[in-house]
């Protein structure tokens, strides 16, 4: 009886010893979510979207989102589309598998969410930090709107709606494909 409660204070004892050491790597990774309503506008030259993240010097960590059309070619028969992403990712270098891991179809009108893993476009994870949300989105031709929202990472669970900006004045009062963005970091 005595050597089995021995026994059983050791498991106990180690049990108790290492279990914050498995615990800690079991940590459920935190994430960046960005989440926005989009609502598709029926014309030519809309409808193309873009969403990245940079870090604070501008310089681009890795693209979300972007559609289809733009990022296989379209930006090359129509320059307009989605130029700042066009230009900040070097989409002209990408490999087809670097485009393919980017793009989708133009969503549906409705809620759209979309997840950073805090890593870079090379899958090395990212330094604790505050970044950049960045969304470019083409209303019609060169009619434009964007989205800005810094978020930190590393720490405490954070909340930002950042701003939304219209390449022209007036633009906000007409169609607008994105709204209502949040961005969280948890």
């Amino acid at each position: 009886m005595k050597k089995l409660f021995i026994t059983l204070s050791i498991l106990m004892l180690t049990g108790m010893l290492f279990n914050p050491l498995f615990a800690r790597g079991n940590k459920t990774e935190k994430k960046v979510t960005v989440s926005y309503q989009w609502t598709r506008i029926h014309t030519h030259g809309s409808n193309q979207i873009a969403v990245w993240i940079e870090n604070t010097k501008g310089k681009l960590i890795c693209t979300l989102f972007a559609t289809h059309f733009t990022a296989t070619g379209g930006y090359l028969k129509r320059p307009v589309s989605l130029s700042e992403w066009t230009k900040k990712s070097g989409l002209k270098n990408f490999t087809k598998q670097e485009v393919d891991a980017v793009t989708g179809a133009t969503p549906s009108s409705g809620k759209q969410t979309l997840t950073w893993n805090c890593k870079d476009k090379t899958g090395k994870a990212v330094p604790d930090g505050t970044y950049i949300v960045r969304m470019e989105a083409n209303i019609l031709d060169t009619d434009k709107m964007f989205f800005t929202g810094k978020i930190q990472t590393g720490g405490k669970d954070e909340q930002t709606k950042g701003k939304i900006t219209f390449s022209k004045p007036g633009l906000a009062n007409g169609n607008v494909l994105i709204k209502d963005v949040v961005v969280e970091y948890k």
